[in-house]
């Protein structure tokens, strides 16, 4: 086995291992902290509701207090919701670049093949 031979079989299975790597850890790590971001809100919200029906009707202060705890909760749900969505873009960005990476690959060998099938 040459040097060209045991270098593209090295970066081959650089690749296939990073992918593996990427798509099984970090991936689930993520989702899995945006998950129990989104039941702590859950809860919270949970709270709020409850908490809006004890709020006394002629106090401003309970009452402000109360709106806008429900804009930060509204806030809070965007935000995670706008994670999720981040972490799909990036999820399908590095699908594509992996898929990339495997096609400029396929031909670079190709190519290294040929070339050195003219030099022969």
């Amino acid at each position: 086995m040459n040097y060209d031979k045991i270098m593209n079989t090295i970066k081959q299975w650089d690749n296939r291992s990073s992918q593996w790597f990427f798509r099984h850890f970090y991936l689930m790590f993520f989702q899995i902290i945006l998950v129990g971001i989104f039941v702590v809100f859950f809860i919270s919200t949970i709270n709020t509701i409850n908490l809006a029906s004890e709020v006394n009707n002629d106090s401003l202060i309970e009452r402000l207090l109360l709106s806008q705890n429900t804009v930060q909760l509204m806030m809070i749900f965007l935000m995670i919701l706008n994670s999720f969505w981040m972490l799909i873009l990036l999820a399908s960005v590095f699908r594509v670049r992996s898929l990339l990476k495997n096609i400029d690959f396929s031909l670079s060998r190709r190519s290294n093949n040929t070339q050195k099938g003219r030099e022969d």
